[in-house]
Order: C-alpha cells, then structure tokens, then sequence
C-alpha cells in the first residue's frame, strides 16, 4: 500500500473501538460508507501542463468596424501592455470564456464578438475550442489545430473527422458542463462540495453548493480585483480558498474528510431541525395549556353563574310601559313639527319662485327700455338729416368760392340732367335721398317705439303686482318659521328613551344567559371533564419529548466528529512531506522577491499561510499590498514548481495575471516587480505558461520580445 494512503478497514475499527457499547462495527460503516474510495486523492503528478498556442476572435463593433484578432504566444511569459480600457482583460475573459465556459466578458463588447477560436496543448495534445456566439453559443472541442479547423469547414469535410471531435455543444449551459468534465478527466479533478446556512434568522435549512471548473480556474486567472486575497474576493464561503487548494496540491484524504464533512452538516441541520420541533411542540403544549387553563376557569364561572342566577328575578313590564308611552310621545311630537317644517318648506319655494321671476321681469324692462332709448335716437337722427338736406337743397350756387367765376346756365343744367358738378366738373357717384323715403322711415320707427312703450308699460303692471305678492309670501313665510322653532325640543325623551331601552336589552340578556347556562349544564359538567383530562396528558408529554430519534442523531453526529477528527490527524502525518516542500518553495520565492522581512512561512492544519513578519505570526489579510502581490506571485509559482521539481501536485502550470502592480507606483518598487518576471521568465520559460496583462510600460522587457505584445497609447488591442 502506498504510504499516502489509509487502510479503510482498520479505519473503520478504529472509530468503531471508541463506540463499541452503543454501535455495532456495521452501523458505523453505514455511517462512513462513500461512494468513491477514500484513497480517492493522490498528490502525484500527473505530468500534464496546460499551454495555450494560438487565440483568433472575429467580429463587428458598434461603430460597424470588422475586426480580426489572430495572435500565436508561447510558453514562458507573454505580456499585452497597452492602455487602461483598451481591451487587455477582454482577452483574459476570452480565454477564460473558451476554457471554462463561464462567461464574463463586459456586456457592451459581448455582443461584437462573432467567433472565438483557441489552440491549446495538454501533454502531447493539440486542441482547438471553437465558439459560434452569432445566436446561441454552439461549437465544440476539436483534437487538431485551428488551421486544421478552417480548412475542414472550408471543405465541408467535418463529417471525416468523427474521431477527432472531442466534444460539441448547442447552448452555453452544455459548453459549460462539457469543458468542465474535459479538464477534470485530463487533471483529475473533481467537485469538492460544501453547505451553506439560510440567510433566514433561526433557520437550519442548509444549501450545498459545488466549486466548479470556473472556481479552480480561480487559480490560474488571477484577476485585478482579487489582488487583495489569495484567492478570491469569496473563498470565504464554504471555506472555497482552502478547497481549491486541497484541490490543486492533491492532498489525501480530502475526498473523505469533504464528504463526511457534508454529513456532518446535514445530521447538525437534522438535530436542529429536530430541537427546532421539539421546542415548537413545547411551545404548543404551552400554549394549549395556558387555553386550557383558560376554558376550565371560564367553565366554572358559568357553572356558578348558573347557580348564582336562580336567585334573580328578570321584571321588566314597567320598563316597557313607560318606554310606550314616551315612543307614542315622540312620535306625535315629530309629526307635528313634520307638518309645520313641510308648510315652511313649501312657502320658502313659491317665495324663491316668484323672486325669480320678478328677477326675469326686471331684466325685460332693461332690455325694452335700452330698445327704446336706441330707436329715439334713430328718430333724431333722421330729423336731422332731414332738416340739413332741405336747407342744402334750397342753396344756390353762382359763383365759385375759389376763384369766383359765374357759375354757367349750362353747367347747372348738366348738373340737374348728368349729375356733374357744376364746380369741380366731376360726375357724383351718390344719388340723393328720397324725402319720402326718409319720411316713411321716420314712421316706422314711430310705430316700433310706441309698441316698446305699450309693452314696458305691461312689464310696470306685473312687476308692481309680483312686488305686492312677495311681500305676502314673505310674511306668511315667517309665520310658518315661527311656528317651527316654537315646538318643544324632545332630546330628554329620546335620551329617557334609550336609556331605558338598554336597561330592557341588559335584562334580556341576562334572561337569556340564564336560559342558555340551563340548557348547557349538562354541557359544561362534560366540557370541565375532558379539560382536566387534557391539561393531565400535556404534563405527561413534556417529560417524553427527548425521544430515540434525537439520542440516535447525537450518536451518529459523535461518530462523524470523530472519524473527521481522525482522518484530520492522519492526513496531516500524510501531508507533511508535501507541506514542507510547498513551504521551503514558497519562502525561497518570498526572499527571492525582495521579501526578507518574512522570516519564515507555515501552513497550518486548516491550510492557511502564516507569515513569520519581524518575529510576529501575521495573516495574508495583514500584508500590505506590495506584500500581497508579491507573495501571492510567489504562492502560485511555487504551486507550479511542486509539480516541475518534486512531482506533486495538480496545478496546469499556467497563469494569467490581469494588471499586476496597480499598487506598486512607487518606481522602485516597480523595477522590482519588473525584475521579478523577468527573472521567472528566465528561469521557467520552457516549463510553464504565464500571461500577464499591464497598462505599465516598465514590463515592456520582461520577456522575449516575440512575446511581448505592445500597443502604442490610446490604442486599442483588437
């Protein structure tokens, strides 16, 4: 057997051992019992690295621009320095995009993005991922390369190269399960599980989630955002970070103690779920009692008032007598005011009548009186201009005003016979009026004016007699109006009224009570019975609650404690060879980055880093955020040197770092970080793959110049 792993069998003993009075050595195993064997995990090498060849996108951006990237890297480092926003991290989420299927490119360039090709090499192996996005996504994984894809599609010869199809997808869901159970086949990975409580208060209903390719990917694209941790901004959830490292190094037993881990969540949410009930029912006896305590005492009372009300005599007959006399009373009173109020309503409405019509009247007048006053004046306007036509008419012109000439014989004829002026020779337009015709005028509007004057005069009469009529509706009016206020007010008999109208009704009830407490007394003897009988029972059931189910759930969730408690001590024995080598790599990185402030590193039982700082145990959290990029290069570097120098561990030798160095302005420090890459390019150039994207020109050396990919500023990258 190998010396990593664990003998199941005896395994099983040994918990078995610590529990032999209260389980049998079978119950145990049903409680350990896995899917998959526990030496599931093995830290070896797999000897496999992922190198990316060639990526080649086509689209149309918004402008309607076409575009074609098409660019071969190479093992070592490749570094893309061109401007903040021109498109480096947009190549990082493409090949993320193809190689996880976990899509994160910024939704304005999504859409420009037609195809997406990239060639990438595992072993021996070439592949090309290739993704239609025109629609839903569709493609697949092909075991050739991208020259070899354009000319089959060019050919139509895909139907020759079954064989060769890896896989193929129609939707991104499919992709994204596919690529996942590819890379988990060609790195032996697998899902690692965890649970998470409800975020509801007092809930304990648990969820479980998987870490999923796109999550271990986490180790290979390390993001701008996620400088600040080790992996990142999440890993806290399900304790992620700590599983995808257990993940990437291969660490024994990390199937089992994951699993039993699952278990043990789910019997704590049972045994919670459980006492949740168990104190819900506690809860209802309670309150049942409390109802029940309740009842009994209302029971009694009603058994006492039933006894209590054979004393009472229930008379009422002189109540109702006089509550007759005063409803007779009232009634007489309000028809009486009824009638008065209706006089007085009807008197009020023929006064606001005829004080509407003498309104209308009023304005006739105004009206015929205005029509007589305009024809007057038609009438002195047409004697006027009678009069000044007859004294122009006798007037005789002989000599001129102007330049006093004799007026002719002939020009005072042509005048009377063609109508031309006998002084300015001009023929008149105008023909002179009739003084008959004016004359008859005259009459008409004689006529018309006597006929107003006869009609104003009737409109006199009615209104003299309509004033007359209101001034007698007016009295009567008030008369009624005093008649109505002078009744007496019967506010005390209606208020004697109902008052003795709800001493009847207490009466009655009480009659009635009585009645009904006579009816049920038979009833109540019963109902007190069953009370006691029940309030008996809910004292019973409070000392049975703890029952079996629960003894059984404590018991399994004490195996699983300590099963995971000892394989926790076994895989630390098993892993320490592993972690002593990671931690001798990762501080010999540390110092080699200009680090020496950090003594020493350890990685504890839970897997977390601890940084021996001045002689001061510190957190990555503690590290400013120099340290952090520097440690977290380290970290991941000596992740991949485990595998090139002592065969361990799973990691596919491959990175991406989006924006290193945001925080390191200072430009010392920058020459320092520039140095770093250089020399790892140096060092592992043919051994693992590194991209590294920055809108700083000091990394413009780091590598090779045929891997260094720069744009000029404010140039875009595709």
């Amino acid at each position: 057997m190998d010396e990593r792993q664990i003998n199941y069998k005896d395994f099983l003993k040994y918990v078995h051992e610590h529990f032999a009075e209260n389980i049998t050595l079978e119950e145990v195993e049903a409680i350990l019992h896995l899917e998959e064997d526990y030496n599931k995990d093995s830290p070896n090498s797999l000897g496999k690295s992922l190198v990316i060849d060639r990526l080649l996108f086509t689209g149309q951006k918004k402008t309607g621009e076409s575009f074609i990237f098409d660019q071969p890297v190479y093992q070592g480092i490749n570094v893309w320095i061109a401007d903040n926003h021109k498109g480096k991290s947009t190549i990082f989420k493409i090949i993320k995009f193809a190689l996880t299927g976990a899509d994160s490119i910024k939704k304005d360039i999504k859409p420009w993005i037609t195809e997406i090709f990239l060639q990438f090499t595992i072993g021996k192996i070439t592949y090309t991922c290739y993704i239609n996005r025109t629609g839903r996504d569709r493609g697949g994984v092909y075991r050739f390369s991208i020259n070899r894809f354009m000319e089959l599609r060019e050919n139509q010869k895909f139907d020759d190269a079954q064989k060769e199809i890896e896989f193929e997808f129609n939707n991104q869901i499919q992709f994204e399960e596919k690529i996942q159970d590819f890379f988990f086949e060609q790195f032996s990975f697998y899902t690692l599980k965890y649970t998470q409580k409800n975020s509801a208060k007092d809930s304990f209903e648990m969820n479980t989630s998987s870490l999923s390719w796109a999550t271990y990917f986490k180790s290979i694209y390390l993001e701008s955002s996620n400088y600040e941790y080790l992996f990142f901004d999440k890993e806290r959830y399900g304790l992620q970070g700590k599983k995808i490292f257990e993940m990437i190094l291969g660490l024994p037993l990390t199937y089992p103690i994951n699993m039993l881990n699952i278990q043990m969540d789910r019997v704590l949410e049972t045994i919670g779920k459980k006492r949740l009930i168990d104190k819900t029912k506690l809860e209802f006896n309670k309150n049942n009692e409390v109802h029940l305590k309740k009842r009994l005492a209302e029971v009694t009372l009603e058994m006492k008032a039933l006894q209590e009300g054979q004393k009472i005599e229930f008379n009422d007959r002189p109540l109702v007598e006089e509550y007759n006399k005063l409803f007779e009373k009232i009634n007489e009173s309000r028809k009486q005011q009824r009638g008065v109020s209706d006089a007085y309503q009807k008197g009020k409405n023929e006064l606001i009548a005829c004080e509407a019509e003498l309104q209308s009247l009023e304005g006739d007048k105004a009206k015929i009186s205005s029509e007589i006053t305009m024809l007057r004046k038609r009438e002195l306007n047409i004697d006027i201009y009678r009069q000044s036509e007859s004294f122009f008419t006798n007037l005789e012109i002989k000599t001129c005003p102007h330049c006093e000439k004799k007026v002719s014989e002939d020009k005072k004829k042509s005048e009377v016979e063609d109508h031309i002026c006998s002084l300015c020779g001009e023929e008149s337009k105008e023909q002179k009026v009739d003084p008959e015709e004016i004359n008859e005028k005259a009459k008409l509007l004689e006529v018309e004016r006597s006929k107003h004057e006869a009609k104003l005069e009737q409109i006199d009469n009615t209104l003299k007699k309509r004033y007359e009529d209101i001034e007698i509706l007016r009295k009567k009016n008030a008369e009624e109006y005093a008649k109505s206020v002078a009744f007496t007010p019967i506010e005390t008999d209606s208020r004697r009224l109902s008052e003795i109208q709800t001493e009847i009704e207490s009466i009655g009830k009480q009659r009635s009570k009585f009645t009904d407490l006579l009816n049920k007394k038979d009833n109540f003897i019963k109902e007190e019975a069953v009370l006691l009988f029940q309030l008996n029972e809910i004292a019973k059931q409070e000392s049975q609650i703890d029952s079996n189910e629960m003894a059984n759930l404590n018991l399994k969730r004490d195996v699983l404690d300590y099963a995971l408690k000892g394989l926790e001590k076994k895989r630390v024995q098993l892993n320490k060879d592993i972690l002593s080598k990671l931690q001798e790599l990762i501080i010999n990185e540390v110092h080699a980055f200009g680090l020496l402030s950090i003594d020493n590193i350890e990685i504890s039982d839970k897997y977390e880093l601890i940084f021996l700082q001045h002689g001061i145990a510190v957190s990555f959290t503690d590290l400013t955020e120099g340290e952090k990029l520097r440690v977290k290069l380290a970290f991941y570097l000596s992740l991949i040197q485990l595998d090139i120098e002592h065969n361990l561990g799973r990691h596919p030798r491959f990175l991406i770092f989006d924006s290193p160095g945001s925080e390191e302005m200072v430009p010392k420090h920058l020459q320092g970080l520039s140095d770093i890459f250089k020399s790892i390019n140096d060092r592992f150039k043919d051994k693992l793959q590194i991209f590294v994207g920055s809108a700083l020109r000091d990394f413009s050396h780091i590598t090779d110049n045929e891997k260094t990919f720069i744009k000029e500023e404010d140039h875009f990258v595709f």
